[in-house]
């Protein structure tokens, strides 16, 4: 008498390396999407609990100009005059940069 077998039916654990590397290949067509330039504006992020007038503050003090506030009070849409306004506003406490195109605009009031 003949056996009947189940087809081999593919486990999760057997599409995790290739999830991986899709959540990898995401992630870094997204970081290479949203950098910030070298100069000009961009979204400046510091720790969640610093408030807003903090962030302007030292985006002043790295030597950026304010453009506009946004709705997190730690995002600070800035302008950079020079190359090294990043690695300046970086040593006074933000944590990221992004192109500010796109990623987020000015609040807008509603009235």
């Amino acid at each position: 008498m003949r056996r009947i077998t189940q087809p081999d039916t593919a486990r999760l654990a057997d599409f995790v390396p290739a999830a991986l590397f899709a959540l990898l290949a995401v992630a870094t067509v997204l970081v290479v999407a949203m950098a910030a330039p070298a100069k000009g504006q961009m979204a400046v992020v510091f720790p969640p609990m610093t408030s807003e007038l903090t962030a302007w503050a030292l985006v002043r003090q790295a030597g950026g100009l304010i453009v506009a506030p946004t709705q997190l009070p730690n995002v600070v849409v800035a302008y950079a005059p020079d190359e090294t306004f990043q690695s300046r506003v970086q040593s006074l406490g933000a944590l990221f940069l992004f192109a500010a195109e796109g990623l987020c605009a000015p609040s807008a009031n509603e009235d």
